[in-house]
């Protein structure tokens, strides 16, 4: 009389954990290069803070002083 589950080897059960680690090793190596691929592209490096600080310097140099005239409502 044969069993009605056939008991797996143990050779063949190690096989299979084997491929499954490997297939979800690679999976999660895949994810990984894919985020930081996204990272880099749309996330730009940070400047250092004295680049920083200067950028700003310079945006509130070049800026007008606000004048207090009222604007018509006809000119845009």
């Amino acid at each position: 009389m044969t069993t009605p589950h056939p008991v797996v080897s143990a050779k063949t059960a190690k096989r299979w954990h084997q491929r499954l680690r490997r297939e979800l090793i690679g999976a999660i190596a895949l994810k990984l290069v894919v985020l930081f691929s996204l990272k880099a592209a749309f996330f730009p490096h940070r400047l250092p803070a004295s680049e920083a600080a200067q950028g700003v310097a310079d945006r509130i140099a070049s800026s007008r002083a606000p004048t207090h005239e009222p604007l018509s409502k006809d000119q845009p």
